[in-house]
């Protein structure tokens, strides 16, 4: 084959590949017509006579309830954004909020996990899962993930749990499901609640579920780079209406717990926030959600064909779709095996870069790895909410302590991200005939192999030291 590009010849691929949001007239037309009504942010009130009511209100339609308290619930496109995405995914309560970040936070703190409560989570995730936990002063507890699947493994939740246990977060991966079958039981078995962290798996099934309504919350990420998108925002749902009531007070200041007489339980963790998502943000959910089908349907199309072509190369094996689920797939994560490739993952990864293909290894950091746990200091320098007066945390971070996940972050994961819109057939024959250029020329890459290494360890800018 010609010259390789990383040597000077000519790149596969001139013009990149790219996963944008698809955007059309719908999302347009919606945002103008909230622009002409001025609707930017209605969530106003409460009416104190309906707060009871309000709070309890399952999600609803904008057009049967256009005025009056429910706008402490938004306004007619938050209403309805969330009331589309109930219907779409049968739950009772969809309650949308200005990032998933945010909502793990509300999740967890409206399901009563609080102040050196513990939270049993997976560190192969963004560091929003781990961070989302801090919030309200409660500790991750990191248990090490599946070596095939790359989610949580449901075998070793059961030795992670204490008697400060309160909860299970978990994450569904590139778009897997975690092993659920098992996860609820130890759930039910230790009265655990369960959050689901669905940043990555919005249309995903387990066993004819939908990932986010078996747990006890689901979290759903519109973050610009997800398979819908409103810039920035999310959604939580659920089935339960006190967590709804919870997640509706505690993304809109809480406001509505100081017109009554309350209890403890009903006080904890209301706090002042403003978690709120936009009418514009809404606007855009709207139209991105009747899209949701089509998006996920091009995704699938283009991981089968991508992993159909990569099955010549023994050296890349595809993460396993745990048994039950439905994969929709978000990014396609493969094992890279540097014995089979007969190269180093580095010099594959520059060779490729220079062909035009950008692969990633995934996270630059596993959650633990953060200096926030490695020097346990998060509010304040006295390490809170590691360390209390109130509570003795034996919560420990350190390197070896999830040796599966460290293996494949360091060695092995490689992901794919083109496989969104507007990706086509033709840009996955080209994203495979830059594999097969670079396998092509693999004596003349290991002949170079030190400078490449080199190129790769400075392009992460020092991050990992």
């Amino acid at each position: 084959m010609s010259k390789l590009a990383v040597f000077g010849g000519e790149p596969v691929r001139k013009t990149p590949f790219v996963s944008i949001p698809m955007v059309d007239e719908d999302e347009m037309n919606l945002v103008v017509e909230a622009v002409k009504n001025l609707d930017f942010s209605k969530h106003s009130g409460p009416y104190f006579a309906d707060i009871q009511e309000i709070l309890a209100t399952k999600s609803i339609d904008a057009l049967k309830y256009p005025m009056g308290g429910y706008h402490f619930l938004g306004g007619r496109n938050i209403r309805q954004f969330e009331a589309d995405f109930s219907k779409h995914f049968g739950v009772d309560y969809s309650i949308s909020v200005n990032s998933a970040t945010s909502g793990l936070s509300v999740a967890l703190a409206a399901c009563g996990v609080s102040v050196g409560d513990e939270v049993i989570t997976t560190p192969m995730t963004f560091t929003a899962t781990s961070s989302s936990i801090l919030l309200f002063n409660s500790i991750p507890v990191f248990v090490d993930i599946d070596p095939n699947t790359f989610c949580i493994d449901a075998d070793k939740i059961e030795a992670a749990i204490t008697e400060r246990t309160k909860a299970i977060l978990l994450v569904h991966l590139y778009g897997n499901a975690c092993n659920m079958d098992k996860i609820m039981a130890i759930a039910r078995k230790h009265n655990l609640r369960v959050i689901e962290d669905c940043a990555q798996s919005i249309g995903t099934k387990y066993k004819g579920q939908y990932t986010g309504t078996i747990g006890d919350l689901g979290v759903f990420s519109f973050q610009q780079t997800k398979n819908i998108m409103t810039g920035e925002g999310g959604m939580i749902i659920t089935n339960n209406p006190e967590y709804a009531k919870k997640c509706r007070l505690i993304r809109n200041h809480g406001e509505g717990a100081m017109l009554y007489d309350q209890s403890e339980t009903d006080l904890e963790n209301i706090i002042g926030c403003n978690f709120r998502m936009t009418e514009l943000s809404a606007c855009l959910g709207i139209a991105q959600l009747r899209k949701l089908t089509y998006l996920n349907n091009l995704r699938i199309q283009n991981a089968h064909k991508l992993l159909t072509g990569l099955r010549t190369y023994t050296f890349l094996e595809p993460m396993k779709i745990e048994e039950g689920c439905e994969w929709i797939p978000h990014i396609i994560g493969l094992k890279y095996s540097e014995e089979l490739a007969g190269m180093p993952r580095p010099v594959f990864i520059e060779a490729l870069k220079a062909e035009g293909l950008s692969l990633t290894t995934g996270y630059l950091r596993l959650n633990y790895e953060n200096p926030t746990f490695l020097h346990k200091i998060a509010y304040g320098k006295k390490g809170y909410p590691f360390v209390s007066n109130d509570y003795e945390s034996t919560v420990q971070y350190y390197k070896g302590m999830c040796p599966v996940s460290e293996e494949l972050r360091e060695k092995d994961i490689l992901c794919f991200y083109q496989i969104g819109y507007p990706t086509t057939e033709k840009d996955i024959d080209d994203l495979l005939l830059c594999i097969e250029k670079v396998i092509a020329h693999k004596d003349e890459l290991l002949e170079k192999q030190g400078e490449l290494i080199n190129r790769y360890n400075r392009s992460l800018g020092g991050l990992l030291r």
